[in-house]
């Protein structure tokens, strides 16, 4: 019984390397046409032909008939063909009837990732060295002595400001700390809601408070909170293309920036590597399971089932090989971590999954 469990426990660390090798082959169950529709996104379409929807670009890659992928619209008909034995996808576009026919171009192009699940957390939530913002102006309250202040209501900041500016209201959050070396990472500055210089009649401001106008809120806001500008010109790409990233580079999801408790696909998280570690937007890793171990008993020894000593193994032996349980794609890049969005996960995860990355 026991030598079953070691040639099943062998046989498990083979098929777990070889689920590693990222090619490009298709479901069992494909499709051979698929209609676009409104809410898909590329990541979304792969998944329906490739099991590793991650390698999408190759679908459309040395094809002439979509020279930009990115520019599918819904009610594009996507068909499946062959090209010097890779499949592609190819494309026809719908047609509207008129007096004349002509094609009809719509609107907005399908994403690669649903920009929805990381729109909040793309130009406003950072990671940021909080000894940086120590004389960074803060929220004071109000005449009435307010501790909470939401959407529509009206406070006082510390300082000056450029009455013609948006400003954000933001409040420091989680401190990251790398869990095997300690060394710390950044903290989490999260974006609370807008303000404004007040245009209210009601209110004056002095050479050190100004009154601000609450103008929208994700949540509510508190004495203290930090008081920013809000970058004019920032901007991340509306499509995220797929980088391969080596396997050596290893290192762990440390939280869930959305406050979940157990972690899944379209969760976003930040992992311990950076630009330090050359970590790109787009950049995918794999998230890894890894095992406790196996023990056979307290001298680590395996017997037959006839009582007879098989084998005994050290510790070495009794690690159980990682499994794959989802991957990842980082869209936002700091110094020390990065922030990723889950694309795939076989199960429910938590912070402190390893991560390796994923070549293809």
């Amino acid at each position: 019984m026991k030598f079953k469990l070691i040639t099943s426990f062998l046989l498990g660390v083979v098929l777990s390397v070889a689920a590693f090798a990222d090619t490009l082959t298709l479901k069992e169950n494909h499709p051979e046409t698929y209609t676009v529709v409104k809410g898909d996104t590329l990541w979304d379409i792969s998944a329906h032909f490739l099991n590793t929807p991650w390698l999408w670009p190759r679908l459309w890659q040395a094809n002439s008939q979509i020279e930009n992928p990115h520019l599918i619209y819904p009610g594009d008909v996507l068909t499946l063909i062959w090209i010097n034995g890779e499949p592609q996808l190819t494309r026809k576009r719908l047609k509207k009837l008129s007096p004349t026919p002509r094609l009809e171009e719509k609107r907005e192009a399908i994403p690669t990732i649903p920009l929805t699940a990381i729109s909040a957390f793309l130009s406003k939530d950072h990671v940021i060295n909080p000894d940086l913002l120590k004389s960074a102006p803060r929220l004071l309250g109000d005449a009435m002595a307010t501790p909470r202040f939401f959407e529509g209501d009206i406070f006082y900041g510390q300082g000056q400001y450029d009455k013609y500016k948006l400003y954000g209201v933001y409040r420091l959050g989680d401190r990251y700390v790398d869990s095997k070396t300690g060394e710390f990472l950044g903290t989490e500055l999260t974006f609370i809601g807008h303000s404004q210089v007040s245009k209210s009649p009601n209110v004056t401001g002095t050479e050190k408070v100004t009154p601000h106008d609450f103008l929208k809120s994700s949540r509510e806001a508190r004495q203290g909170d930090l008081i920013l500008p809000i970058p004019e010109h920032e901007s991340f790409p509306s499509y995220f293309l797929p980088q391969a990233v080596p396997v050596s580079t290893k290192g762990e999801i440390i939280a869930a920036l959305n406050n979940a408790s157990v972690i899944g696909k379209w969760d976003v998280v930040v992992i311990n590597k950076g630009k330090r570690e050359k970590i790109k937007i787009g950049s995918m890793f794999s998230i890894l399971q890894s095992g406790p171990g196996i023990l056979i008993d307290s001298k680590k020894i395996i017997y037959h089932d006839d009582g007879t000593k098989f084998a005994q193994l050290s510790d070495a032996d009794l690690v159980i090989p990682a499994e794959r349980v989802g991957e990842l794609m980082v869209f936002k890049v700091y110094e020390k971590v990065s922030i990723a969005l889950v694309m795939r996960s076989t199960n429910t995860m938590g912070a402190h999954y390893k991560i390796q990355g994923l070549e293809f």
